[in-house]
């Protein structure tokens, strides 16, 4: 029950963003919209368009992307790029926060601390920099890669 509230949340917060711009609500935004909020892992444009091909066969890559970069600009999703240059896409509606990337199994993971703070911010500006946006990333082993090499290393 409440996670079909929570998602009629999310798409009245959706809907109300592409009006107050002017923008119409398609199926194909709602969907593609879905499917970032519904799962935990960042995905990329290939695997929305995946998806998106049971419900609207055919529809094309390039559609995926000027989909998400309009959202991207509206501010309702989250683009980061990652080390082999590939976009990920994370909903930006809760908090901006940080992440960690797995240099084993290359999955990323939300910290729950804020991405750029207003010190690094204040830093940038007596630098004579003017921050915009920001990301960080840290990498490392997930929990359960960091068990795995503890594993192997006492055998």
């Amino acid at each position: 029950m409440q996670a079909a509230q929570d998602e009629r949340t999310v798409q009245t917060n959706l809907d109300k963003v592409l009006h107050d711009k002017g923008l119409r609500t398609t199926p194909q935004r709602k969907l593609i919209y879905r499917i970032i909020t519904a799962t935990a892992q960042h995905v990329s444009a290939q695997q929305i368009q995946q998806e998106l091909e049971e419900v609207f066969p055919g529809i094309s890559l390039p559609t995926v992307y000027s989909t998400l970069e309009l959202f991207t600009q509206l501010g309702v999703i989250h683009k980061m790029a990652i080390n082999n240059g590939e976009m990920l896409y994370d909903t930006g509606w809760s908090h901006p926060h940080a992440h960690m990337r797995c240099k084993k199994c290359g999955r990323i993971i939300d910290l729950d601390i804020p991405p750029v703070t207003q010190q690094d911010i204040r830093s940038a500006a007596e630098a004579g920099f003017s921050v915009d946006s920001g990301d960080l990333l840290l990498y490392g082993l997930c929990k359960e890669c960091a068990a795995q090499e503890s594993k192997s290393a006492t055998v």
